[in-house]
C-alpha cells in the first residue's frame, strides 16, 4: 500500500516499536526487582550467624525465622532504594564507603616474601627497627604553687646542694608520679612531661645535675644516671616482624592503587560559583 512507503509511517511505526520495547524491558526489570532469591549458600551463611549468637544449629522452624528476616530486610531495602531514601544519606554513603575499603583492603593482602626482597626491604627501612637510644634518671621537683616567683631562687639554692652532696631524696617537694625512672626512650619522656622537657634531658650528659628543666608540672633538676645508646637492628631475630610490616606497607600500596584505578574510571567534576 502506498501509505506504507511514506517516511512519516516508518518513523512513527520506529518509534511505536521503540515505546513497546522500552515497556517490556521495564515490566522485565521490575519483574527482576520484585524476585527475592534465597540462596542455598546464602541461608548457610546466615544460619551460621545464627548458631554462633544462639550456642546452637537452627531448627526447621527457626530456619523459617531466618529466611523470613532476610526477606523482611531485603524488602525494606528495596523499598527504600525506590524510594531514593538513602540518596542523599551522609551516615549511609559513608558505611558503604567503609564495606568497600574492606572489599578493597582484602583483595590487597600481601603474600609471604622471599628472604632476598625482605633483606632488601629491610635495609631500605631499617630505621623503622633500631632500638631508639634509652636513658635513665632521677629528678628533684620544685612546684611553682608552692613557690611562687620565687621558684628560680628556690631552685638555685637547691641545685647547690645537690651538686654539694646533699642526698637528692630529701631535696625538692614531693612529685605526683615518680622521681626515677629506667631506660625511657625520648618519646615516652615526651609523653610523660612533655616535649620541651624530653629534648632537653635528651642532651645532657650523664652523672651530673643539670640546670631547672621545665614541664607542665613545674621545675626539675636532672641527673642522667645511664645512656643505653641506640642500636641497629639485624635481621634473624625480628624476622617475623620484619615480615609483618613488610606485609602492611604492601597491602597499604597495593589498596592505594586499587583505589586510585577506581577513582582514575570517574570523571570529577568540581562546581564552583562566581562571586
Amino acid at each position: 500500500m502506498k501509505i506504507f512507503r511514506d517516511p512519516i509511517v516508518h518513523f512513527v511505526l520506529i518509534g511505536l516499536a521503540l515505546v513497546a520495547i522500552n515497556h517490556a524491558w521495564s515490566n522485565y526489570q521490575g519483574e527482576q526487582g520484585r524476585t527475592i532469591t534465597v540462596s542455598e549458600a546464602e541461608l548457610d551463611r546466615l544460619s551460621a550467624l545464627w548458631a554462633n549468637t544462639a550456642g546452637r544449629l537452627p531448627t526447621g522452624e527457626d530456619k523459617q525465622q531466618i529466611i523470613d528476616q532476610f526477606v523482611q530486610q531485603q524488602v525494606l531495602v528495596r523499598e527504600a532504594e525506590r524510594l531514593g531514601l538513602g540518596d542523599e544519606d551522609t551516615i549511609i554513603q559513608r558505611r558503604l564507603a567503609q564495606k568497600m575499603d574492606f572489599l578493597v583492603s582484602g583483595e590487597s593482602k600481601a603474600a609471604n616474601p622471599s628472604d632476598a626482597i625482605l633483606k632488601i626491604w629491610f635495609e631500605q627501612n631499617s630505621d623503622k627497627f633500631a632500638a631508639p637510644e634509652r636513658r635513665s634518671f632521677v629528678h628533684i621537683y620544685l612546684s611553682p604553687e608552692k613557690h611562687g616567683g620565687a621558684i628560680e631562687t628556690v631552685a638555685a639554692s637547691t641545685l647547690r646542694a645537690a651538686q654539694s652532696g646533699t642526698r637528692w631524696k630529701n631535696l625538692g617537694d614531693p612529685f605526683i608520679q615518680k622521681r626515677s625512672y629506667a631506660a625511657l626512650p625520648e618519646s615516652e619522656v615526651t609523653r610523660l612531661f612533655g616535649p620541651d622537657f624530653a629534648s632537653t634531658i635528651f642532651k645532657l650528659d650523664a652523672g651530673q645535675w643539670s640546670p631547672p628543666v621545665g614541664s607542665a608540672f613545674g621545675l626539675h633538676l636532672v641527673r642522667i644516671e645511664t645512656i643505653d645508646s641506640a642500636a641497629e637492628a639485624s635481621f634473624e631475630p625480628i624476622k617475623a616482624e620484619i615480615t609483618a610490616a613488610w606485609q602492611e606497607d604492601q597491602s597499604a600500596k597495593a589498596k592505594q592503587a586499587a583505589l586510585q584505578e577506581l577513582v582514575d574510571s570517574y570523571n570529577v567534576v568540581l562546581e564552583s560559583s562566581d562571586k
